[in-house]
């Protein structure tokens, strides 16, 4: 299993090398080093990721992975912001929707739309923080424990310290 961490504390350069140290020389493990993509958008994007995997291990919801519950977050909280702020996907949509709106496997069709047609990487700044926004405060309202954003660095980019 791959271990990704990003080096932005004292305390995690300790944990990297405390893992370093207690690695077998033995050449079954790699060690790749590479600069992080620090754009708002990436950091938005981890954090959705990261929200994904504490809803998925919260017991709330239906979901108990991270890509059904970040199938189901493009659904409920990505799907109103393309259909508002993009034409094309909106005829895209509304076609899809007269398509399956009487099959009796809508649900299923529903979830593969989402997961084909609907991308969290097609937002911009603003839509990725409305998006987050919108995930923090229905799972936050549900009894879920999510990451702090300031803790991740987005405290500028639609969210505040200790907004909720």
């Amino acid at each position: 299993m791959a271990v990704e961490i990003i080096l932005d504390s004292k305390q995690r350069q300790t944990y990297c090398l405390t893992l370093i140290n207690q690695t077998k020389i033995d050449g079954s493990k790699t060690l790749v080093l590479k600069n992080t993509d620090k754009s708002p958008t990436v950091r938005q994007q981890r954090l959705w990721f990261l929200w994904c995997s504490e809803i998925a291990v919260s017991g709330l919801g239906q979901d108990d992975d991270k890509n059904s519950v970040h199938i189901r977050a493009k659904w409920q909280f990505v799907r109103p912001i393309l259909r508002r702020d993009s034409d094309m996907f909106r005829q895209i949509y509304d076609g899809f929707m007269d398509t399956v709106k009487h099959l009796p496997d809508r649900a299923e069709k529903c979830q593969e739309f989402a997961r084909d047609w609907i991308s969290t990487k097609k937002l911009n700044r603003l839509q990725k923080a409305e998006s987050l926004r919108e995930l923090q405060l229905f799972w936050t309202g549900q009894g879920a424990w999510l990451t702090d954003p300031s803790l991740q660095g987005l405290e500028h980019y639609g969210f505040k310290k200790g907004e909720l």
